[in-house]
């Protein structure tokens, strides 16, 4: 089950996917204070289309690493 606060700006597809980055890649860290200051970007990337986000260099399935890039580099 995926957690949204109410006024989160985030879709339920895209709070998925952002949970699921935490769990694999932010384990054991309080991921809670950092998602809440990045919903609205990762919420705005999100809703683009895969031919909007290609044209960034961009791609859905790392969208999390690029807005949280500063903090889980690889």
């Amino acid at each position: 089950m995926t957690f949204r606060a109410a006024n989160s700006p985030l879709s339920p597809e895209a709070a998925a996917d952002l949970d699921m980055f935490f769990a694999i890649e932010a384990s054991g860290c309080n991921s809670w204070p950092m998602r809440q200051r990045r919903e609205a970007e990762f919420a705005r990337l999100h809703a683009l289309p895969d031919a909007a986000l290609a044209a960034m260099g961009l791609s859905r399935d790392r969208l999390a690493r690029y807005v949280f890039r500063e903090m889980f580099s690889r």
